[in-house]
């Protein structure tokens, strides 16, 4: 008999039968059947690949469940313990790491960065850690399609600070807002100049991973072997193809892990409940960041704060839903991520002190728009 080849609605089939089994009574039951249909439909969508999507709470994850496909090729199906790219929330498992080298005394949110990254140019203005956290550094982001896709591999936090650091910056410190995946690297940087001699990666390991049991999150390091590691896709002329090749080491810090949305969903609700990180520190975190001049950012350290970002793009103005799905959580923070190959929304709900995450494994594709399916989501809990 010939081996038989498996449509996307074959697997689409198998897949909403693999979930984690965390209903535990009739009206979680119901809630969940509801978001098997938002999620079902979602990749229904012929560039949709998959979607992965998890919701935890201070108890730990509620529910998880894969849709779609994670590999088209090989006609895997995606599953809850898919890995995924999760682009800028990154900057999240980022600053948390910071934010305990400042407990420990390690780290100085508003000292000059030169005090630790012994290559930064002497003739650069004062940059603190406070104002590359909240995008008010004055350093650039991405200047090309290219350099997004960059596919050279950097052995060093340090060496990758070439990229950027001899180009002149967008505005004196602290007196603008743009946002800035390469501010983070030099985050990253100095978080290494404080540590005794450790990499950016042992000390994320050690101050978040570990301490969060986070098992399911690791970097994205295209050369390793990482089981359930989702393939990224790319959209083009209406058709989905196979993401280009990018190494993201130049960008770590920004942009470089790879996570299940369970682990992110979890690492979010922590900054809700004691013992991570201190009360003050969580205040501060998800607090606005201010300007000199006493301007409110659409940012706290690393966090978004409420829907700034979102509320006045073109996608949502007009769109009445949006806008009512938005209006709805008046307490939240959250950040989304734009990757080669994903595309992902993350919001904590501090009055429930609930999170999403959703990640589908394509870009450049606008059917299945994460940031609502994530509201959404979030909102069945709620009603």
């Amino acid at each position: 008999m010939p081996l038989l080849v498996l449509t996307k609605s074959l697997i689409i089939t198998f897949c909403l039968a693999i979930t984690l089994p965390f209903c535990t009574n009739a009206k979680e039951n119901t809630e969940h059947q509801k978001l098997d249909s938002l999620f079902s439909n979602a990749v229904k969508s012929p560039t949709v690949p998959g979607i992965n999507v998890a919701i935890a709470d201070s108890s730990g994850v509620v529910w998880a469940k894969g849709y779609g496909i994670a590999d088209i090729e090989n006609n895997v199906a995606m599953t809850a313990k898919h890995k995924m790219r999760i682009g800028s929330v990154a900057k999240l498992i980022t600053v948390a790491g910071m934010m305990r080298q400042v407990e420990q005394g390690e780290l100085d949110l508003d000292a000059p960065v030169k005090r630790y990254v012994s290559s930064w140019p002497e003739l650069m203005p004062t940059i603190t850690l406070r104002q590359l956290a909240s995008h008010s550094s004055g350093i650039r982001h991405y200047n090309s399609q290219e350099e997004f896709l960059l596919n050279e591999n950097y052995d060093s936090v340090v060496d990758s600070l070439e990229l950027f650091k001899h180009d002149p910056l967008l505005f004196a410190p602290g007196t603008e807002y743009k946002y800035s995946t390469f501010a983070f690297s030099l985050i990253a940087a100095a978080m290494e100049g404080a540590s005794s001699g450790k990499s950016f990666k042992q000390i994320i390991t050690a101050q978040v991973l570990e301490p969060l049991n986070l098992d399911d999150t690791v970097f994205d390091d295209q050369a390793d072997i990482i089981p359930l590691r989702q393939r990224p896709y790319h959209v083009k002329d209406g058709k989905l193809i196979n993401a280009p090749q990018s190494d993201h080491s130049y960008k770590y810090a920004g942009g470089g892990f790879l996570a299940t949305p369970s682990d992110i969903s979890q690492f979010a609700v922590a900054h809700t409940q004691p013992g991570f990180l201190a009360e003050q520190t969580r205040k501060e975190m998800l607090s606005r960041a201010t300007l000199t001049d006493g301007t409110d950012l659409p940012y706290g350290i690393g966090w978004m704060i409420d829907f700034d970002n979102f509320i006045n793009r073109s996608y949502y103005v007009n769109n009445p839903k949006a806008q009512e799905l938005m209006a709805s959580f008046d307490n939240a923070v959250m950040h989304s991520g734009g990757s080669n190959g994903g595309t992902t929304m993350m919001i904590l709900c501090r009055d429930h002190n609930r999170a999403i995450t959703v990640v589908k494994n394509v870009d450049g594709e606008y059917s299945a728009d994460v940031v609502l399916l994530a509201l959404e989501g979030l909102r069945f809990y709620h009603m």
